[in-house]
């Protein structure tokens, strides 16, 4: 802007008279920062259309139960949750201390149990033989599952066995009840102890050295055997 002084009027006068720029207002929808996505609300909308009521509820639950009930009539006698499966702990760090239902007991589960894996199939129980154990007190408890679940099993059948009477299996399907319960066997708790101090044991307690060890015997078992033969053998 240029001012021009007149004969008239000073130069103060000339540069007053100059409108003075003013900053015009944003927009309400003035483009965002770096990139992101320009805002457009489109509220011309027939929102009525688009409301989902759950007044259903009841009916829906009541829907559940009669479909429950009719799995139930047909598997009967057969328990109504299908069949047995192992109780595991999640693998992640924030749920392993509880205790869920598995996909099915590993051959050695079933093995210690005195139960052939081909056999537990027809019996209501499922394998999973690509499942591994980790731990004794895991494998015990499931161990403990298949041995509760045998005891109270019983086992109908109308085939004639050679050298064995057929049992009458009409009288002992009356009086069977089924089990109506989400997983056959309920799923235990583990009870924690509380906090408590750190004594000298526990301080001395090296578990990285203690796990080491315990590989390296388990490695060990095969060659150390072999030796022991030979040398036997030599001083025969």
């Amino acid at each position: 802007i240029t001012a021009l002084a007149t004969p008239s009027l000073g130069l103060k006068a000339a540069v007053s008279r100059v409108p003075q720029l003013t900053q015009c207002p944003a927009p309400s929808d003035a483009m965002v920062k770096h990139n992101n996505m320009v805002p457009r609300t489109n509220v011309m909308k027939y929102w009525q259309r688009f409301v989902r009521v759950n007044f259903n509820q009841p009916a829906q639950a009541k829907r559940r139960q009669a479909k429950r009930a009719e799995k139930a009539a047909k598997l009967a006698p057969r328990p109504a949750a299908g069949n047995l499966r192992p109780v595991v702990k999640p693998a992640s760090l924030r749920h392993n201390f509880r205790l869920r239902i598995g996909k099915g007991f590993s051959t050695a589960e079933l093995k210690q149990a005195g139960i052939h894996h081909r056999l537990a199939p027809t019996i209501g129980i499922s394998v999973d033989r690509r499942r591994r154990n980790k731990s004794v007190e895991g494998m015990q408890r499931n161990v403990d599952r298949l041995k509760e679940y045998m005891g109270k099993l019983v086992y109908l059948t109308n085939r004639k066995r050679k050298g064995k009477k057929n049992v009458d299996s009409r009288n002992k399907l009356k009086e069977c009840k089924q089990n109506t319960h989400k997983n056959i066997i309920p799923v235990p708790r583990i009870k924690y102890d509380g906090a408590r101090a750190i004594t000298a044991e526990d301080k001395k307690f090296m578990a990285f050295s203690t796990l080491r060890i315990a590989r390296a015997e388990n490695r060990m078992v095969g060659p150390r055997s072999k030796a022991k033969a030979a040398k036997a053998a030599k001083t025969e």
